[in-house]
């Protein structure tokens, strides 16, 4: 039974992608920040962490860029989930008993033309939007409401006052699966690498040349500074071909001649829900 770290409670968005990726028999250990999803990974307390990298509204979440290199974790897998937010009370609360609502700053950002509407709502941020569900439940406050995911409904079994209130309707997050090893398999066809460029004019062109001279295309290029040299980077690249094949080997030989480090952060095949 594989054992997978969330960041969030039950209910939570990192838990619906969880279940996508792990159906069946596994369990799910709840841990309170993306840090800690890390540290579960890297001391081997489970299988398996999911976290969110980047937001399709907000960009990417760069402090999990950062935990990746710290932790020294690999990428097995991703998941493109679109968000969808409720408004989530305890049973039989309609939504003029409101006072008060609860959720993450991201979700409250993302609900905040139906929120407008509702201006005697008193705003309140928590840590985790299903945490918030969770928290009305235990406390049985019937004036409050919180801003979640359609399974944290299920799983806590709240009323459902209003569905599907995010303001952006194609609203999605990216999230990783991670590991403590490598898993690299024939089917993947999506690498995720970290380099240091060269400190020179034309480093980076000369890097981003060496994908382009094979023809393999460039998802993401994410900079980082590295903590303790001003002004130097890392740079996050994901590009489209699996790390074996003749064209990712060349590109990354290429690589080697005009970087001064490069780390291999996974090989996996890609999500292509979002592919038109």
């Amino acid at each position: 039974m594989d054992r997978i770290s969330i960041q969030g409670a039950r209910g939570s968005f990192h838990d619906i992608v969880a279940r996508t990726k792990f159906p069946g028999e596994s369990e799910i250990i709840e841990s309170g920040t993306s840090q800690q999803v890390f540290e579960d990974v890297k001391k081997g307390r489970v299988d398996y962490g999911v976290v969110a990298i980047e937001n399709s509204f907000f960009g990417s979440f760069l402090e999990n860029y950062d935990l990746i290199l710290k932790h020294g974790v690999k990428i097995t897998g991703e998941v493109y989930l679109r968000i969808v937010l409720d408004l989530l009370a305890m049973p039989g609360v309609i939504i003029e008993d409101i006072s008060e609502v609860y959720t993450h700053p991201m979700a409250m950002t993302e609900s905040h033309a139906f929120l407008e509407k509702h201006s005697n709502m008193t705003r309140i941020e928590s840590d985790d939007t299903a945490g918030s569900v969770a928290m009305i439940k235990e406390q049985r406050l019937r004036n409050a409401a919180a801003i979640a995911s359609p399974l944290a409904a299920e799983i806590y079994e709240m009323n459902v006052l209003a569905h599907d209130i995010e303001t952006e309707k194609k609203n999605y997050t990216r999230f990783l699966i991670i590991a403590k090893e490598l898993q690299h398999s024939d089917k993947a066809d999506k690498t995720s690498i970290v380099i240091r460029a060269r400190n020179q004019a034309g480093s980076l062109y000369q890097c981003l040349k060496c994908f382009a001279d094979e023809k393999i295309n460039l998802s993401k290029l994410e900079s980082r500074p590295i903590i303790g040299q001003a002004w130097d980077y890392y740079f996050y690249l994901d590009f489209e071909d699996n790390m074996d094949s003749p064209a990712a080997q060349r590109a990354l030989a290429c690589l080697k001649k005009v970087t001064t480090e490069i780390k291999i952060l996974g090989s996996y095949q890609r999500d292509r829900s979002l592919v038109k």
